[in-house]
């Protein structure tokens, strides 16, 4: 047991080095996993497939995209780990943290919106002590039953009628829509979406009794026979196509695109009949009553052996075939009808950008390595075919297009080297491009570093004032670069402000000094180090007593460093970070000469049985020791201890001296001040003992005195 649990921690140490590049497998710490949806329980063991022949996934169904689950992750025997964290993703909120039990751990998460989630997976962290973290991921595949019916009122069509539907389904959202025509079917047909409605349009081609079968594709699979299947529900359908009043006639093209000029002639094959006259020009309306707008006309040029006609159609109006049909008339007699889509040049009016976490923007704007939404609005954008210089191939899975909006999802390129991804449609350029931006955010100051020479502080973690208790040599703030941009968490070049300001123990103002702005650039470990312009980016360090003129190692006792680290707003956006830093010059003691004048000493020499003096002031000069009080900011103790002498009734005007003779003594005294004021005059009282100079005696004292602070 004891060398399986060494194996298990020189394991986890192992993966805690790798676990920014590959999470550990789950079956390593945990020996089930347990899912609760609604009163289903899902397991690893029994409910995870294979997909894509390389990854295992934990399964689940659910009906409602915001269902809410319950996790129980239990332990692998003989693993031990300190805590579990949940890391929060956009797929999902946290209902219930992790709780953690002796065998298992527990948690709650109400999904937000499963039909349209991708990669969907539980990420835990793993704190096995306090130096070794592991990352391990728990995949999720969500399945759901999805199905589509079709009962329509009606099974007769006309040649040419577009006849809509509306289909029903159990969940909308789940449901690939294509939204384009089909081609050369005896029944063309599209599906399209209204809202929570879902409509099938069909167009009859041919005569009689036709049939329709169509399969749908859902974006989240359903479960069956043990395996995942995308393929929604099929519908079918038999109908009975007839001839209209009048003759429909069919274009080679299903939509046609007319140039600036709307007057230029464009090329098309129309249906023949033998009542349709060549060298003719024909009006095409949108009506088959007269006077109807003018949507196009119609030159016939000549017939084709392939029993089609060879015509020239200029168009003067846009027209979609849901609504209605146009009809080819000769004046103002309709004499035939047909239908296609005369639709706009594909143009691109604005571009937006959706990143994780927030709504649409009205910006061209991406940055290297962000996964974003693209979104152009427009005209004509169900005809494109976009794509992206640098990029690469989308996946369809992350495209949509209709007529006015196309939208797309992609990640930039961590390495791209271009100043913007320009758009091409059909391989031409479209004038339009997204502007790649190098990272430019505020970094939480973890890369700043306050160095006094015997001790270091991240300016980030300085949550309370510094007090130094020696003398500061230099006073120097160096940047650990290679924090700034890490793996795929880039910042970009750093902005940043310093302002100084030094105060003496009173309060008293020393010196100002602010640093404008200061550059700093990621090290050469950032995958952007290579595109930052190094040019303006400090590389040495910054020692204050450089641009000071009041250096550190000058500043007297308690003396107050006032340093505040700020970003420069302006090039966030307004956004940033402000640290303010305080540093004392804290001192326990301090010595100082002192001069008091003692008054109505009581002395007792030695021999002698009683006090023998008390009157007269005196005048004492100490070298005197002060203390300050721990936990307050240049405050002293009540009391000090000196060495000095002492001349004892120097001040003794009597005319009478047989009683107060005066003497001068070498003496050692503790003291007793009032601490509530710093006034210049103070009376404290003294307590020593000496040896007189005079009377060559040791001698002892205690009373006030009167003190003059120089």
């Amino acid at each position: 047991m004891r060398l399986q649990s060494l194996a298990l921690v020189s394991f986890f140490i192992l993966s805690a080095n790798l676990a920014y590049t590959q999470p550990a497998p789950v079956k390593e710490f945990f020996s089930e996993v347990r899912l609760y949806v609604d009163s289903a329980e899902y397991t690893w063991t029994r409910d995870r497939i294979r997909v894509n022949d390389f990854e295992e996934k934990l399964t689940f169904r659910y009906n409602d995209d915001h269902t809410v689950m319950e996790v129980y992750l239990f332990k692998k025997q003989g693993v031990t780990f300190e805590s579990l964290e949940l890391i929060k993703t956009e797929d999902f909120e946290i209902v219930d943290p992790v709780v953690q039990f002796e065998t298992f751990a527990r948690f709650k998460v109400r999904f937000r919106d499963l039909d349209q989630s991708n990669f969907l997976k539980f990420m835990v962290m793993i704190k096995i002590n306090e130096t070794t973290t592991v990352m391990t991921e728990i995949p999720l595949q969500a399945y759901t039953d999805t199905y589509v019916d079709f009962y329509p009122s009606i099974t007769e069509l006309y040649i040419g009628e577009e006849k809509t539907f509306e289909l029903t389904t159990n969940n909308i959202d789940n449901i690939q829509i294509e939204n384009r025509w089909t081609e050369g079917l005896p029944i063309d047909y599209r599906v399209t979406r209204s809202g929570e409605q879902l409509f099938l349009h069909l167009v009859p081609n041919e005569l009689g009794s036709q049939f329709i079968e169509i399969d749908f594709r859902a974006k989240n699979p359903s479960l069956k026979n043990g395996k995942l299947t995308y393929k929604a529900d099929s519908i079918s359908q038999r109908f009975r196509v007839m001839a209209g009043r009048l003759a429909f006639l069919q274009f080679d093209k299903q939509e046609v695109t007319p140039q600036d000029d709307k007057a230029s002639d464009i090329e098309i094959q129309l249906d023949n009949h033998y009542n349709l006259k060549i060298g003719k020009t024909y009006r095409v309306e949108n009506q088959e009553a007269v006077g109807g707008p003018l949507i196009a006309e119609l030159f016939t040029k000549n017939r084709l052996n392939n029993d089609k006609i060879l015509c020239l159609l200029r168009v003067y109006a846009f027209h979609r075939k849901s609504d209605g049909y146009l009809y080819i008339k000769d004046g103002d007699e309709p004499r035939f009808v047909t239908n296609l889509d005369i639709t706009p040049k594909t143009n691109i009016q604005t571009i937006s950008i959706k990143r994780e976490g927030r709504d649409w923007e009205n910006t061209n704007v991406v940055y290297p390595g962000e996964t974003i939404g693209v979104r152009f609005e427009g005209d004509g954008m169900h005809k494109a075919n976009f794509a992206f210089q640098g990029i690469g191939r989308i996946s369809p899975d992350s495209a949509f297009q209709n007529e006015n909006i196309a939208s797309f999802e992609f990640r930039v390129p961590m390495s791209i080297a271009s100043s913007k991804i320009e758009i091409f449609n059909h391989n031409q350029s479209t004038g339009k491009s997204l502007s790649v931006r190098e990272y430019q955010k505020p970094k939480a100051f973890d890369y700043v570093i306050l160095d006094f020479g015997d001790e270091q502080h991240v300016v980030s973690d300085i949550d309370k004032p510094i007090y130094y208790d020696k003398t500061i040599t230099d006073l120097i703030f160096s940047f650990d670069r290679a924090l700034i941009d890490q793996n795929l968490n880039i910042n970009g070049v750093q902005y940043l402000t310093i302002d100084i300001k030094v105060s003496n123990k009173k309060g008293n103002l020393i010196e100002l000094y602010k640093f404008d702005q200061i550059t700093i650039c990621p090290s050469e470990r950032s995958p952007r180090y290579s595109f930052y312009n190094m040019d303006e980016c400090r590389s040495d360090d910054i020692n204050l007593n450089n641009h000071l003129a009041k250096k550190t190692f000058d500043l007297e006792e308690w003396s107050r460093i006032d340093l505040t680290v700020s970003h420069v707003k302006d090039k966030y956006g307004g956004k940033g970070q402000t640290k303010k830093i305080v540093i004392y010059l804290k001192r326990d003691y301090t010595f100082d000469i002192d001069v008091s004048f003692p008054a109505g000493l009581l002395i007792l020499k030695s021999g002698s049985e009683s006090f023998d003096n008390f009157g007269g002031i005196s005048f004492a000069m100490m070298w005197q020791m002060s203390f300050y009080q721990p936990g307050k900011i240049a405050k002293y103790r009540p009391y000090k201890v000196g060495a000095g002498f002492i001349a004892i009734n120097a001040f003794n005007f009597n005319a009478d001296n047989t009683a107060n003779e005066q003497d001068i003594g070498l003496v050692v005294v503790g003291s007793l001040y009032p601490i509530s004021s710093d006034n210049k005059l103070s009376f404290p009282l003294h307590a020593g003992f000496g040896y007189l100079l005079k009377d060559r005696k040791l001698f002892s004292l205690i009373g006030p005195g009167i003190r003059v602070r120089l």
